[in-house]
């Protein structure tokens, strides 16, 4: 025989919710709902602003002013003079935005040992911004081409001293294209640590 469920006993008040019970739950959801809704809005709103502040509090190149032609209101470096042909040096590459020449006899440690300048006057990689891109890769790629023609194939080191503490002379970003052999290296090792030393690196 099939048995009647007792609509008094405690399974089935828990079953069977009361009316005002299923209004309360229905309120409960559609509020959550809305809140849910509401939240979700408010997070798309911040984040809409803040890409929008990030964009418009971005300058523009042409509002900053940096992007012009090298130091215009700076002294010339003798990179720049070198440029300008004031200054002899033997030029092995140059293009719209870089140069390359020999770097002095009397400052030679290897037997090939160029520079690589931009033409832009920038002291330091900090004077440089989004439009120096460019140039500043520029740099590596014609560092490469010129090895190439230098007949530097076994390897070269690059060196790119930044700011006073690194014992950067010349205010004037560039970098310092070394070919290297085996017979070289422990002299170039020793003039390194030297300058380690004078500048109590070590």
């Amino acid at each position: 025989p099939v048995i009647a469920p007792n609509p008094h006993s405690p399974t089935s008040r828990q079953s069977a919710p009361r009316p005002h019970l299923r209004s309360l739950l229905a309120i409960l959801c559609v509020s959550g709902v809305s809140f849910l809704l509401a939240l979700s809005s408010h997070q798309s709103a911040v984040s809409s602003s803040s890409v929008m502040t990030s964009t418009a509090s971005e300058p523009s190149e042409a509002s900053m002013g940096q992007c012009s032609l090298p130091g215009d209101s700076r002294k010339p470096s003798i990179f720049t003079k070198i440029i300008r042909r004031e200054v002899p040096a033997k030029i092995l590459y140059e293009d719209e935005m870089v140069i390359s020449f020999l770097g002095l006899p009397q400052n030679r440690v290897t037997p090939v040992q160029f520079l690589v300048v931009p033409k832009k006057q920038l002291a330091t990689l900090e004077e440089a911004h989004s439009c120096d891109e460019a140039a500043l890769g520029r740099m590596f790629t014609v560092a490469s081409l010129v090895a190439k023609q230098q007949g530097v194939t076994n390897g070269y080191r690059l060196v790119i001293n930044n700011g006073n503490d690194s014992g950067q002379e010349v205010p004037h970003l560039h970098i310092h294209v070394f070919a290297l052999n085996a017979q070289k290296i422990k002299k170039l090792r020793k003039s390194v640590l030297s300058t380690c030393k004078k500048f109590a690196v070590f």
